[in-house]
């Protein structure tokens, strides 16, 4: 899939995830949809990265690679919060607790804004190509 298609998937999955935080947390429902959606943002992200290092010469394969150099490229300036995403992301895919769950939970605007900044860096980078 090229990074166009690639890109444009992610901010259509953006789009979700940013409405499924609109709702109230206290709806069990809400909390598990936004933390779903927020595992597809990540997993297309950094999917995204990788078409895009590929596309210029660099070479990254496992998502923390694709990010670390990212980061070195400067295309985001947090790389530590990006690497919080994905250990929040291997938590909720690994096991389900409550507490656990309602800690990502709360996170996730925060993951949201860094992940639709990066969004909005690399649809820019193509629009001037």
């Amino acid at each position: 899939m090229s990074v166009d298609l690639k890109l444009d998937a992610l901010g259509k999955a953006l789009q979700r995830f940013h409405e499924s935080l609109q709702y109230d947390e206290n709806q069990p429902l809400v909390m598990d949809a936004s933390i779903q959606r927020f595992e597809f943002c990540i997993e297309l992200s950094w999917k995204t990265l990788k078409a895009t290092l590929d596309q210029e010469g660099i070479n990254a394969n496992t998502p923390r690679e694709c990010l670390q150099q990212a980061y070195a490229a400067y295309w985001f300036d947090d790389e530590a919060a990006w690497l919080s995403m994905l250990k929040d992301r291997n938590l909720t895919s690994d096991t389900y607790k409550k507490d656990l769950a309602l800690a990502i939970y709360r996170r996730l605007p925060g993951h949201y804004q860094a992940m639709h900044g990066l969004y909005t860096f690399l649809a820019g980078c193509l629009d001037s190509q």
